[in-house]
């Protein structure tokens, strides 16, 4: 890995700080919403078990915080993030949905999770993990506070495989993404970290291997959208 990138890994949150004001706009233009779809279909993974306790790390503005709300067989739900800017607007939009007593954000460090073993019985992660200084650490961490059967999901962004959807995604990614993004966040170089971090990111089988090195069962993925996006889960299964 670049050590530039990884060392910038270490402060992104203080990116994210900087443009939390127009995150959440952009996400939606750039996506062209299909980011909500995305988040939708981890909700299909959630176990049925009721009364699930669920933690979502990196939560950001908690988009996937709110839609994990649309569970009913989810208790309470937990974000965490090293962005107070991010958790400020995630809190308001939290207010606004009268959510207050399901959902609570509080500022903190994925790789480093605050709370005993066993904790929860879901933890979540939607488009972050690939900003984790440590990702190997940060799995056993998730691994670490998950209760017995509990699972642990994460939204990640992949590469496509057909060669034309491909080419076109990285045109878009490498060259129209960061320009626009970068001029309406007013960053000089948010959006072009963003590309970054994805293309150097492991996806499919290589990612899921991780969540098997880190010694998560029952794994697997599921590529959304031509491969733009890829679904992973595990579970914890105590012997």
């Amino acid at each position: 890995m670049d050590q530039t990138l990884q060392s910038s890994k270490k402060q992104s949150y203080q990116i994210f700080d900087q443009i939390a004001g127009t995150y959440d706009s952009l996400n939606r233009l750039l996506s062209f919403g299909i980011d909500i779809y995305w988040r939708n279909q981890l909700l299909k993974l959630v176990p049925r078990r009721e009364n699930l306790k669920a933690l979502d790390l990196a939560t950001g503005t908690a988009d996937l915080a709110l839609t994990l709300s649309k569970a009913k067989n989810i208790d309470s739900i937990t974000g965490l993030d090293m962005s107070e800017e991010m958790l400020k607007i995630g809190r308001k939009k939290v207010d606004n949905k009268k959510l207050s007593k399901k959902i609570q954000l509080i500022s903190g460090d994925g790789q480093s999770i605050p709370g005993p073993d066993k904790s929860y019985d879901l933890v979540t992660i939607s488009f972050g993990i690939r900003n984790f200084f440590d990702v190997d650490s940060s799995l056993k961490e998730c691994l670490r506070v998950l209760d017995n059967n509990g699972r642990l999901i994460i939204l990640e962004f992949s590469l496509p495989k057909n060669f034309l959807i491909k080419a076109i995604y990285l045109f878009y990614f490498r060259y129209l993404l960061p320009f626009v993004g970068n001029i309406l966040s007013k960053h000089k170089n948010a959006y072009s970290y963003l590309n970054q971090t994805v293309e150097e990111f492991p996806y499919g089988n290589e990612f899921e291997d991780m969540f098997k090195k880190a010694g998560f069962k029952n794994t697997g993925h599921k590529t959304l959208t031509f491969g733009i996006a890829t679904l992973y889960w595990g579970d914890r299964e105590d012997n």
